[in-house]
């Protein structure tokens, strides 16, 4: 999701996607900002598709797909979000730091040198800070 500089919270979540009026599917939600997310699932959507995503302590939220690739897919939000009132249920800290290494090193492998950096300093936000003292 190509988002630019804005917060971006990195996720391994589990969500409803409902495609259309009379059902809904589970998504694996990777990253979410103000704006949009970006999600993965075995599910053809168009581009330009009309969905509803449901998350944590804000309820459906409709979203335009703005991109897929594979079984990877982002949307835009047809209004921005407060991130700081979703309340994702497990931040699993050791399954995102690994997704972002394996989507690191993919676009490393890629030469997509700009997506490599952004996701270097994801990885970088994602490490617990340790002091001098615990480290020893």
């Amino acid at each position: 999701m190509a988002e630019g500089r804005q917060s971006r919270v990195a996720l391994d979540e589990r969500a409803r996607l409902a495609p259309n009026e009379w059902s809904s599917v589970e998504v694996r939600l990777l990253e979410c900002t103000a704006t949009g997310f970006r999600a993965a699932a075995n599910i053809q959507l168009r581009i330009g598709t009309s969905v509803t995503i449901e998350l944590p302590a804000l309820g459906p939220i409709r979203a335009w797909i703005t991109w897929r690739k594979a079984d990877e897919f982002a949307a835009r939000f047809a209004k921005p979000i407060d991130l700081a009132q979703v309340r994702w249920p497990s931040l699993n800290r050791v399954a995102i730091l690994a997704r972002l290494l394996g989507e690191r090193a993919a676009a490393h492998s890629a030469g997509r040198d700009v997506e490599e950096r952004e996701l270097r300093t994801e990885i970088l936000r994602s490490l617990p800070i340790q002091s001098a003292d615990e480290a020893r």
